[in-house]
């Protein structure tokens, strides 16, 4: 390409012109962060930038023009703006993706004299942060950021400032390897990325949250794989003080590093359980509109993750409680490098008070499982809500016994919360296997019925059958009842004594009478009546 002010025009248009020397200096600017000329790059890439920036504004703002026919009409011309289109995209992707790295590492390496390492590692991630848009696999700056990183790692592990001992079940443990110094420094380096990341996680996020978990875990079996293969070798060894105290210190080393990752993990699950929860407890409050919000149930679904939840936390619990170390150096077991020796101290204690915790949980969650309407297995969810408050007691007790316990405070008030929510659960669970049990004694009308419990059915009501007889008429319908004659009532009052000889005179009479009709009857007494 020719540059402005020679003699001969370039045959080539303005926007080819500039797209040539953007291209010039990117390949000079390569050329010069091959030979570690820092300034004459920096320049270059900026000259770069800046007209890959130009030549993406010149092909936006062209985009809309059209181009008149010989009627003296205008033509739209769609291609040529799908075409400028594109190359919009083209050079804003080639200069924040491609130069802006190459830009920031120059710039990176001109202050690097001046800078201490830790200084140099925040840049770096500073600027990898905010350019989240180029591709990490071909970028200088976090290539640099690694080297930095492992650099660092081995200083630390070299001087042995960090991780140099370790305190686990009441055990110092000095780590004397380098290699496993540097797999415990890096581990705190990833765990540090990990809790920031999930400090800020958001839905946008929550890739890049697992993937920093990810490799958090894969640092947790790097060392567990170094210590195991230290193990192996001195297994070969013949018993003495010193293979011994090194294999005590491999055996709590490997013990740590495995409490750490079950740690890890244990918490992640909680997490998601709390999370399911709290979905739970949004409802409660007030609307709006000002109206009261009714607490949401917890689906069938739901209650099962949480009890899948619980059974991977039990899991790894019992894990946590069978874990090598602990004890002293003179109770230890080299022929079988602490596996199976179980020691009794602070941390078992701990470990099964949580598994006496987790279990009541477990069967909780279980019996409100079978509680559903869905499955409505009344007397087993009776049994498991049975188990889980006598668990629950004893996980009190246990927990209240364990002073240092991480997290103990937080434990106790939320068991003594569960154990209020199991008793209630029990006398829910009671009553409406009482109404189920009824229900299915009913008549055949009956059981065309809702089988729901009472709780679901206070705002609706089932006509009966025969409402006749069921349902009470207003006003009331009349009914028969013995009563005195009104006779009596009326003429009570006025009759005293009865006149008891004119009565015997009067009946002897009527008698009398009654006799001589009855001499007189017959055929031929009919014809003598003349």
């Amino acid at each position: 390409a020719t540059k402005e002010g020679d003699g001969a025009a370039p045959p080539v248009d303005e926007h080819t012109q500039m797209e040539a020397w953007a291209y010039a200096s990117w390949m000079r600017g390569n050329l010069a962060l091959e030979q570690n000329q820092w300034q004459v790059a920096y320049a270059e890439y900026q000259t770069a930038m800046t007209l890959c920036q130009k030549l993406a504004i010149s092909s936006n703002g062209s985009g809309g023009d059209g181009k008149e026919n010989q009627n003296g009409q205008v033509e739209g011309n769609d291609g040529n703006s799908m075409q400028q289109l594109e190359m919009f995209d083209f050079f804003t992707t080639r200069a924040h993706s491609v130069i802006a790295p190459l830009l920031k590492y120059c710039h990176y390496e001109l202050k690097e004299n001046g800078m201490s390492p830790d200084e140099k590692i925040s840049f770096l991630q500073e600027s990898q942060h905010s350019n989240t848009s180029s591709n990490t696999a071909n970028d200088p700056l976090q290539s640099k950021l690694l080297s930095l990183k492992t650099e660092t790692l081995q200083n630390q592990a070299t001087s042995g400032s960090n991780m140099s001992q370790l305190i686990f079940r009441e055990n110092t443990i000095v780590v004397e390897t380098k290699e496993l110094r540097m797999a415990l420094l890096k581990i705190q380096d990833l765990k540090e990325d990990w809790e920031a990341v999930a400090a800020k996680q958001t839905h946008g996020n929550a890739g890049k949250n697992d993937s920093k978990l990810m490799a958090l875990l894969s640092g947790y079996d790097d060392a567990m794989s170094l210590a195991n293969k230290e193990l192996k070798q001195l297994a070969a060894l013949k018993s003495g003080p010193a293979v011994n105290a090194k294999k005590f210190q491999l055996v709590n080393i490997l013990g740590y590093v495995k409490y750490q990752k079950l740690k890890l993990l244990m918490a992640r699950n909680e997490g998601l359980v709390n999370g399911i929860l709290k979905g739970q407890s949004t409802g409660s409050g007030k609307g709006d509109n000002g109206k009261k919000k009714t607490k949401k149930e917890l689906t069938l679904k739901q209650l099962e993750e949480v009890a899948h939840l619980y059974d991977a936390l039990l899991q790894d619990a019992r894990a946590v409680a069978s874990l090598p170390g602990g004890g002293s150096l003179e109770d230890f077991d080299p022929s079988e490098n602490g596996s199976t020796a179980v020691v009794e101290d602070e941390f078992l204690l701990e470990a099964n008070a949580n598994i006496l915790r987790l279990r009541a949980l477990r069967c909780y969650y279980l019996g409100r499982m079978h509680s559903s309407p869905l499955v409505h297995k009344y007397p087993e969810a009776v049994a498991l809500l049975d188990q889980a408050e006598s668990l629950a007691s004893e996980a009190l007790e246990e927990i209240a016994a364990c002073d240092k316990m991480e997290g103990g405070d937080e434990m106790l008030e939320h068991l003594e919360k569960v154990v209020g929510e199991i008793k209630g659960e029990k006398c829910r669970v009671v009553a409406v296997s009482y109404l189920n049990k009824k229900a299915s004694f009913s008549s055949s009308s009956s059981s065309s019925q809702s089988a729901s419990s009472l709780l679901h059915r206070l705002h609706s009501y089932e006509v009966p059958s025969n409402p006749t007889k069921s349902i009470a008429s207003v006003p009331p319908k009349l009914e028969p009842m013995v009563c005195k004659p009104s006779f009596f009532d009326v003429a009570l009052n006025y009759i005293s004594e009865y006149p008891v000889e004119e009565l015997e005179s009067a009946m002897e009479e009527c008698l009398g009478k009654k006799d001589s009709g009855v001499a007189s009857t017959g055929i031929l007494g009919w014809f003598r009546r003349g």
